[in-house]
């Protein structure tokens, strides 16, 4: 009798076990996907033109959630506030909402089996009573309510906290990347030939600006760029540092690193990003280096 029981355990324990892999899998996905999203559109990129891979969307849960010890700690405090949460909302459903249910349904099926009652042998009485007892026997509607209620409101809970926990991690890694003091993004230097670049300085005439080249939009987003386009730290109010931000698909995505000090005056501030496109030709160059030589 006992390895029998145990089998017909088995199949229930493997389908808990498959649900709460689906759904751990979900939510890490769902968690790394906000991760990602939060972190390029801090720096006006948007995560769906970048074609990411979707395991790096669980790299990326797991960096949010467990990455360091103040993630940890975040992460579990919010477990602690949404367990309450979840215990508080299902109180109130319960006390306010399901039970109202409960004595109106009641009340309903109350008076229809005492019309039913009263004519036995009418066709109409006969289903007014069928419906009632499917109600009350067969299909507890109020308790499937109730059941559907409860698996949405810890749905809901869980995935705002991974929400908020993985925009707020990502707000504090892109600010501490769009920042050149703390920033751990490779700092990187891109050669090109001249007549291919809208953008950068020549070599032995560094003084020189492109030129023969169109513009559509913002003409001061590019002017200020000018003049910008090579890594200085001599004055670090006005340190420039160019970095890397991501490279997909064959294209660059750099940016000018903010300096600390203009970053505290301002937690407004964002670095400008530059999209460039990979030339096929093999007449680019792109240096990657941990710090600025």
């Amino acid at each position: 009798m006992v390895p029998k029981s145990s089998n017909n355990n088995q199949p229930n324990l493997l389908g808990k076990l498959t649900s709460l892999v689906v759904l751990l899998g979900v939510g890490l996905f769902f968690t790394g996907w906000t991760y990602r999203w939060a972190y390029f559109s801090f720096f006006q990129v948007e995560v769906t033109s970048l074609n990411l891979p979707i395991e790096s969307f669980y790299i990326a849960a797991f960096s949010a959630l467990f990455g360091h010890p103040w993630a940890i700690g975040k992460t579990a405090i919010a477990t602690i506030l949404i367990a309450i949460a979840i215990h508080v909302t299902l109180w109130i459903i319960q006390n306010f909402i399901i039970n109202t249910l409960q004595n109106i349904f009641g009340a309903m099926q109350s008076r229809l089996l005492k019309y039913a009652n009263k004519r036995p042998l009418s066709w109409i009485a006969q289903q007014l009573k069928s419906f009632a007892d499917f109600s009350s026997t067969q299909f507890n509607s109020i308790a499937f309510l109730g059941s559907l209620i409860t698996e949405i409101v810890i749905v809901s809970w869980i995935l705002t906290a991974l929400f908020w926990l993985a925009q707020w991690q990502a707000d504090s890694d892109a600010w501490a990347d769009a920042v050149n003091e703390t920033s751990t993004l490779p700092v990187v230097t891109f050669v090109t030939p001249k007549d291919n670049a809208a953008l950068g300085r020549q070599l032995d005439n560094p003084l020189v600006n492109p030129s023969d080249f169109s513009i559509i939009g913002d003409k001061n987003l590019y002017e200020n760029l000018l003049g910008r386009e090579l890594s200085d730290t001599s004055k670090s109010e006005q340190s420039i540092v160019w970095r890397l931000l991501i490279d997909r698909d064959g294209y660059f995505y750099i940016f000018p690193a903010l300096p600390e000090k203009r970053a505290k005056s301002d937690r407004n501030l964002r670095p400008p990003v530059l999209v460039i496109y990979e030339s096929g030709d093999g007449n680019q160059l792109l240096i990657l280096s941990p710090k600025i030589s």
